[in-house]
């Protein structure tokens, strides 16, 4: 018990509930209040009821109300502080542990004008009896317990019931005293915010009565009155509360502990440190009236004035709303957003603003909103080796080029890591999925009623660690081969961790790393799981409910002796209170009884601080919850090779089929949160701080506006899941090995639908294999702290309820039915579980090999740029190594006109051996293919190809990285032949139908790769692997993206590209990317399509599938960087007349490199330079390049001398006569630009 000189006085928010005839019966229903049944968790079930059912009768739908009046009365409760009611682990990686709260409460009535009416309860909060006790209660769990007499926990589910109030009002009352003194199982305090682990627990008023707050029946009391509460808590052994928990830890301060529970205390004096909390708030001027009508409030009271937005997200159903109706603002105030546009507001919710604005702004602007339609999960990791010096590989030397930028044993070293993280990943999704099945066949095995095919005995011996041909066994064997892969990868559950984890791998695993480098993790792309669609409530009233005592600062607490009215702790209670029998309460009661007084003084009013003057009492309405029905018409996928649903590139559209009749009925409840005009003022504060000051105010008070929006939103959560047939409600964990062996991967269970009826074998479950249809709202309440309830939508009005849908669910021209349409939500097809799109790299040479886990490999086939001056591909190895050019040609051709035709011709590149298209066929395989079939095809097909480059190339914008002065007139930008890889990657085994028909059959998990395979086809369970989705590659509308376009496996005979060619005939090698040649594959982790792509390096390509999010893939300027450093650039010029001259070095572009520089004998200062016309400027350097065939002094003797290059530096020629030059000389070869892309 606190003492009274050394307690901190923390304030409570109090609400008084006035229940009468009249608002138990508004609209024919005015409460639904539940109670969890706590047996259920005997059978792994749990223990709140199912949405609608199991309500508390509170009122009669005939005439004779009597048996009802019993809930009449007051109904008082005090809200406990935020940092009471906040969770934390207080371990390293420990469980999540909330604060001991509060188990004292004295609740004091004053009836105004009837002091003989006065009385006082002591409401004992962790009071634990199954027949005294009033709500519903577990006692808390602690493994172990010898000896339940000595404490409250036990080691099994034992139900009870918590609270209970004890009057000390003068007629009957009893003066308390403290039970904890002669009972040792009072004295361990063990009460939380959650209670027996419920979050609403502390919050939902049916559930803790006698707990967190009271029923005053107003036994006695006039008809009608009014009436003032003062309540009072404190913790019945201070030892054990949170605050002294705090300041016990070492290096603790007061001003330091205050600041985590975010209190504060005005004037606090130098070295009073408190022993002990105790807890103050008020109700004042409550208005009771037995008989009248029910008090107002802010509760709507016409349903038809609440609006319902859907939407994808909350931001989308917002702007839905605010597109439809402009007027989501209360009435009071000042609509000043009525004219903004909805869709700005919707990027606002985002903060996608900026991206609206920038280049691509509308496609990134769609992309990044259609990502926020989903949840993303984590996707495993990799590694890299940083250079932290930033110089990587030497510049300009192709022979040095590693993709790690360091030597080739170290490629090896980081790939074998990167196979071993992917091993590592893999195994514990799998391992994952098997734990839940274990968990599920656990709970199965615990259900009263098992279908007559099964018996108890084999699932308990599915789960039995003993039994070696278990799921069980499976799982402990499973669990040990992860954690020998784990040991193999740096690991760590935080940072600290994790870097001495790298630290200890890159020592304990030679080469040592070289200077500059270190060992770096990356996340891999998370996956993707849909999202449910989010419902927004308008017209709630909401924003009056709840009024903060923080004022959007600390709590504001205060010591004793800042308590008014005169009456010192532990001094004599006031007059108007002594009749109460106080005895055996805190000292502080006296002292805040004092100040109850005080407080309601009429001479003090107006005089008052404003922390502690009473706010005039209103009937509260504080929506908590929405429970919702709805009634989904699911539409299959449909026969394989004509689908139900058609996909534009974008967005999928329900074409053909009907809807599965009849419809599902799903339900749930959930927490309703003001999110939509938080997330709308953060966006609008943001971009006020983003803008000059007279804007930023506009900004500002926009922000504040949006604010006061009576918005209400929550997502439909379960309705993914109950179509996967999973129930996503809390539940236990299983006790013992099996518990162990489930560890934290439990919490969802599996519906497996009604039991097998008789000579009709097995029922379906309710499986749809994919999220796909169409739905409608059926019945949708709104419930308050205290359980009124506000009933939106009831069966039977559905022609009044037509929602304001977001264009993402907005049906197409066909419906579930034909009646009442504009009811009707679509929902597009999603996976039902969450799958990523994997856009790989893939090594040249070999299509199985990822070039992340394959040392030295790169998907870099070749590197080709566009020549304008000859209209020619000039052609580069991944390293930037010369390879050839492909070019139009003229050749000797009797049969064609002239004697001469064009032919498609290959020629080697400065310092090139390549002189034939066969010399790639082993080293270059895929460019080899490219080049090969335009050769063969002809020059229609090649002119095809360069059309379609240019007109591709025109609407790419990397950002221009390479200057202006190499692009323009004379070349292209760099593109890459690359070698990728495209699938559906689910995240673990794919998920199946769990219908008890397919419940023991848990190696579907394990085997289901091979039963696809021996079958042809995947089994009935998991239907949806054979669902092919296709997939849009590239985005002709997007500058940044950078797909020219690309082959398809090895077939190089069409070309699929973003435009085609503008030809005046085309040949049709170049198909333009259409819904007719997407790639179509199956979401089940093994199917994958090959693809050489020619694309920007600098830009990204796009993958659009609208079953998960964008997926996008960059070129990593490993394969870039050192590649565009070494590239010399070869413009052919043939003939082309030159002269020689005799020039200072420096005034040549280049001094001449591999290769013969020609005769010379003159000073080292002065080099011999070709003098002929090329481009100028402060990009690159050039010279010329030839290739030299030997003589026949240099072939005597029979040797064969293969022809050499040779380079000369150049000069400018300018006007000015040069005697000393030798004749001109007619000369073909290469205009050669070394370092024209350093800028990449």
């Amino acid at each position: 018990m606190p003492d009274g000189d050394d307690t901190l006085i923390v304030p409570v928010n109090v609400d008084a509930l006035v229940v009468n005839q009249r608002v138990r019966q508004r609209d024919g229903q005015g409460f639904r209040r539940w109670r969890p049944n706590f047996n259920l968790l005997r059978h792994n079930k749990t223990p709140e009821p199912s949405p609608f059912t199991n309500e508390q009768k509170w009122n009669s739908t005939g005439t004779d109300d009597t048996p009802y009046k019993k809930y009449d009365g007051v109904y008082v409760r005090w809200e406990l502080p935020k940092a009471l009611r906040h969770g934390e682990s207080r371990s390293e990686g420990g469980p999540t542990e909330f604060p001991l709260v509060p188990n004292r409460w004295l609740v004091v009535r004053q009836v105004r004008g009837h002091t003989g009416l006065t009385t006082a309860w002591v409401v004992e909060s962790d009071f634990l009896d199954d027949r005294e006790g009033t709500s519903a209660f577990v006692h808390p769990f602690r493994p172990g317990v010898q000896d339940p007499k000595a404490t409250p926990y036990r080691s099994t589910v034992i139900t009870t019931k918590i609270g209970r109030a004890q009057g000390i009002g003068p007629d009957g009352g009893v003066a308390w005293s403290e039970p904890g003194a002669g009972d040792p199982a009072r004295r361990e305090l063990f009460l939380t915010a959650v209670g027996p682990g419920l979050m609403t627990f502390h919050i939902y008023q049916p559930y803790h009565q006698n707990v967190f707050s009271l029923h005053d029946p107003m036994t006695g009391v006039p008809d009608q009155a009014t009436v003032d509460y003062q309540v009072v808590g404190w913790h019945s052994d201070p030892a054990q509360e949170e605050l002294r928990r705090r300041l016990g830890q070492p290096g603790t301060t007061l001003d330091g502990v205050l600041a985590e529970l975010g209190w504060k205390v005005a004037d606090l004096l130098q070295g009073w440190t408190p022993a002990s909390t105790s807890y103050s708030g008020r109700a004042v001027g409550v208005g009771w009236d037995r008989t009248g009508r029910a008090p107002d409030s802010a509760r709507p009271a016409d349903k038809n004035t609440i609006k319902i937005g859907v939407g994808s997200s909350v931001d989308e159903a917002t702007a839905a709303l605010l597109a439809a109706a402009r007027a989501a603002l209360p009435a009071a105030a000042r609509n000043a957003l009525s004219h903004a546009d909805p869709g700005l507001l919707h990027a606002l919710g985002q903060g996608l603003v900026d991206t609206l604005d920038g280049a691509d702004g509308t496609v990134r602007t769609a992309q990044a909103m259609h990502k926020g339609w989903f949840e993303q999960l984590p996707g495993g990791f990799t590694w890299r080796l940083a250079d932290t010096s930033g110089q990587g590989n030497v510049s300009g030397d192709p022979s040095s080029v590693t993709w790690s930028g360091v030597c080739a044993e170290h490629e090896e070293w980081l790939a074998r890591l990167n196979r071993d993280q992917a091993a590592y990943d893999t195994k514990a999704r799998e391992l994952a999925a098997l734990q839940w099945r274990l968990y599920a066949l656990w709970w199965m095995h615990g259900l009263p009623l098992l279908p007559p095919q099964y018996t108890r005995e084999q699932f308990r011996a599915e789960i039995d660690p003993a039994d070696p041909d278990g799921l069980a066994v499976e799982v402990a064997r499973r669990i040990e081969e992860l954690k020998e892969l784990q040991d193999r990868v740096p690991h760590g559950a935080d940072a600290v961790e994790l870097a001495r984890s790298i630290a200890a791998y890159v020592d304990s695993h030679p080469p040592e790393l070289p200077d500059g480098y270190e060992l770096r993790r990356e996340a891999l792309p998370p996956f993707w799981q849909a999202s449910d669609p989010t419902v927004v409530l308008s017209g709630a009233k909401s924003q009056e409910g709840h009024d903060p005592l923080t004022g959007g600062g600390p709590l504001p607490c205060r010591t004793p002796a800042q308590i008014l009215g005169g009456v010192a702790p532990g001094g004599p209670v006031p007059d108007a209170f002594a009749a109460l029998k106080t005895g055996g309460l805190p000292p502080i009661v006296a002292a805040l009884l004092g100040e109850f007084v005080y407080v309601l003084d009429p001479d003090h009013a107006g005089t008052l601080p404003p922390d502690i003057a009473p706010e005039p009492w209103r009937q509260p309405w504080k929506p908590l919850l929405y429970q919702w029905r709805v009634r989904h018409w699911p539409v299959p996928y449909g026969d394989p090779d004509r689908p139900n649903w058609r996909f534009d590139g974008g967005r999928y559209a329900w074409e053909r089929g009907d809807a599965t009749k009849p419809p599902l009925e799903i339900t749930s409840r959930r927490f309703l949160v003001p999110l939509p005009q938080y997330t709308l003022s953060s966006g609008l504060d943001q971009y006020a701080a983003d803008h000059p000051a007279a804007a930023a105010a506009a900004f500002a008070s926009a922000a504040g506006q949006a604010k006061d929006l009576d918005l209400l939103s929550q997502r439909l959560d379960g309705l993914t899941d109950a179509l996967a047939c999973v129930d996503a409600a809390p539940n236990l964990s299983p006790p013992g090995a099996v518990g162990r062996l489930v560890g934290d991967v439990f919490g969802r269970l599996p519906d497996p639908g009604p039991l097998p009826v008789p000579f009709d074998g097995w029922q379906k479950s309710g499986f749809t294999q994919i999220r796909a249809g169409q739905f409608a709202m059926s019945a949708l309440s709104i419930v308050d702290e205290f359980g009124q309830t506000l009933d939106v939508l009831l069966p039977g009005d559905a022609a009044y309820l037509q929602p304001t849908i977001g264009d993402s669910l907005r049906p197409g021209d066909r419906y579930a039915e034909d009646t009442l349409r504009d009811r009707f939500v679509q929902l597009p097809p999603r996976l039902l579980q969450p799958a990523r799109l994997r856009f790989d790299f893939l090594a040249e040479h070999d299509d199985d090999q990822l070039v992340d886990l394959t040392a030295n490999t790169t998907p870099v086939c070749a590197w080709i740029i566009p020549s304008y001056v000859d209209r020619s591909l000039l052609c580069y190895a991944p390293t930037g190594a010369p390879l050839g050019e492909l070019r139009l040609k003229l050749q000797a051709d009797a049969g064609a006109q002239g004697g001469v035709s064009t032919v498609v011709g290959w020629g080697p590149l400065p310092d090139s051996q390549v002189h034939t298209i066969d010399g790639l066929f082993r080293d270059r395989p895929q460019l080899h293919a490219f080049v090969s079939h335009l050769a063969t095809a002809g020059p229609a097909v090649f002119l095809d190809l360069l059309s379609t480059v240019d007109r591709a190339l025109c609407g790419i914008d990397p950002g221009n990285p390479y200057g202006d002065e190499v692009l323009g007139a004379l070349l292209g930008r760099p593109l890459a032949l690359v070698r990728t890889g495209l699938g559906f990657e689910l995240d673990g085994p794919p998920v199946t139908d769990p219908g008890w028909q397919y419940a023991l059959d848990w190696r579907a998990l394990t085997d289901w790769r091979e039963r696809k395979a021996d079958a042809g086809r995947a089994p009935a369970d998991m239907d949806h692997l054979n669902y092919r989705w296709p997939i849009r590659l590239g985005n002709a509308g997007q500058s940044g993206d950078g797909l020219i376009g690309y082959f398809s496996e090895t077939d190089y005979t069409t070309f699929y590209a973003v435009t085609g060619p503008g030809t005046e005939h085309p040949t049709g090698y170049v198909q333009e990317i259409s819904s007719g040649n997407w790639p179509a594959l199956a979401a089940d982790s093994m199917d994958r399509t090959h693809l050489t792509m020619l694309l920007d390096p600098l830009a990204a390509v796009h993958a659009t599938t609208d079953l998960l999010p964008v997926t996008d893939l960059r070129m990593p300027s490993r394969f870039t960087r050192t590649a565009m450093a070494a590239m010399k650039v070869a413009l052919r010029l043939s003939p082309v007349l030159t002269t020689t001259r005799r020039v200072p070095a420096q005034q040549t572009e280049t001094d001449g490199e591999n290769g013969t520089q020609g005769e010379s004998d003159q000073p080292s200062s002065f080099v011999n330079a070709l003098a002929l016309p090329h481009p100028t400027g402060s990009q690159g350097v050039w010279d010329w390049s030839e290739l030299v065939v030997p003589d026949t002094a240099a072939r005597a003797g029979g040797a064969t001398a293969a022809p050499q290059w040779a380079h000369h530096a150049v000069v400018q020629i300018d006007q000015n006569a040069r005697l000393d030059e030798d004749g001109p000389v007619v000369r073909t070869g290469f205009l050669r630009l070394t370092n024209g892309f350093d800028h990449a």
